[in-house]
């Protein structure tokens, strides 16, 4: 079914709201990979990000998003400086999960989300993730 054999008013193909919650989660553990990876970060402060990042898959309206990037964050400030592979699979997660996170907080669990809805935000997230892994790029070669 194409776009233009939908009829006025009615939704093309649709996700369920609730789908969002599980691509966060993977959005989550990407970063806390890159993060672990990349970081020598403490077993304490990944425990605190995990943490936080369960809260905020329950709870994607919450602030948690935001308190789980500041943790990969200061985790990423204990890094000894060296760019690796490791912060570009962090820089992918940490945009992944700050859109994803905001999706999930306005969308409704029970709600269903028409997938053209969806590809503004994921051309957005590609160039952006196309510009920053550049600069990852560039970064690594100059180090």
């Amino acid at each position: 079914m194409t776009a233009a054999a939908v009829p006025p008013g009615a939704l093309g193909p649709v996700l369920p709201g609730w789908a969002l919650r599980p691509v966060l989660a993977v959005a989550l553990a990407v970063t806390m990979l890159g993060v672990a990876g990349w970081a020598s970060a403490s077993p304490f402060a990944l425990l605190v990000a995990a943490l936080i990042g369960v809260s905020t898959v329950a709870l994607p309206a919450s602030h948690a998003a935001t308190a789980f990037l500041a943790v990969c964050a200061l985790c990423g400030l204990a890094a000894d400086g060296a760019i690796t592979g490791w912060l570009s699979l962090a820089v992918l997660g940490a945009h992944a999960t700050h859109v994803t996170a905001a999706l999930a907080a306005v969308v409704p669990v029970r709600a269903r989300v028409e997938r053209a809805a969806l590809l503004p935000t994921l051309r957005r997230f590609a160039m952006a993730q196309a510009a920053g892994q550049l600069l990852v790029l560039l970064a690594w070669a100059v180090s």
